[in-house]
């Protein structure tokens, strides 16, 4: 009997520090998405006739950026041959210029004519990310068309390219 109790004690012994010394162990899986820098352009003008009388047509296109600095450079294929004209098949040319003003919530952020000093914008912070920017673009002849004027199509074409 004295050996049943010993090996009892023992055996409750054994049992109660058992269950007093549950360990735990942890472990953790990191995880992230990774997001690439993005700029889209939208509600670009599919194209402008020029007024012939000199009076203005209004085109435009919007940016949004998923970052908060970036740059984004305008042009016309003429403006980079030297100046800006539109020019028709047989090379007669009328010159034209493009007033640009870029607009996030009705506040204006430039409003100039578009010559080969103002073909960059810079968004170097001064937007919140993911801000509209809309660029409103007027295009009107330098002189309205005259009677001596040579009949013809006259083109050029306005390009808008963004570095992010």
């Amino acid at each position: 009997m004295k050996i049943l109790l010993k090996s009892a004690a023992v055996t409750a012994l054994l049992l109660g520090s058992g269950l007093t010394q549950a360990a735990t162990t942890t472990s953790s899986i990191p995880m992230g998405v990774d997001v690439p820098r993005s700029c889209t352009l939208s509600n670009v003008s599919a194209g402008v006739i020029v007024p012939e009388d000199g009076t203005e047509a209004t085109g435009g296109f919007t940016i949004i950026c998923n970052i908060d600095t970036y740059t984004f450079y305008v042009t016309t294929d003429s403006l980079e041959a030297g100046n800006m004209h539109l020019k028709d098949g047989n090379g007669h040319q009328l010159p034209f210029k493009i007033n640009q003003s870029y607009l996030y919530n009705s506040v204006s952020y430039g409003n100039y004519d578009l010559d080969s000093s103002t073909r960059n914008w810079y968004a170097n912070g001064i937007l919140p990310i993911g801000a509209p920017v809309n660029a409103v673009l007027k295009f009107k002849l330098q002189a309205p068309t005259t009677a001596t004027t040579p009949a013809g199509v006259y083109t050029d074409t306005f390009r808008v390219n963004v570095t992010y």
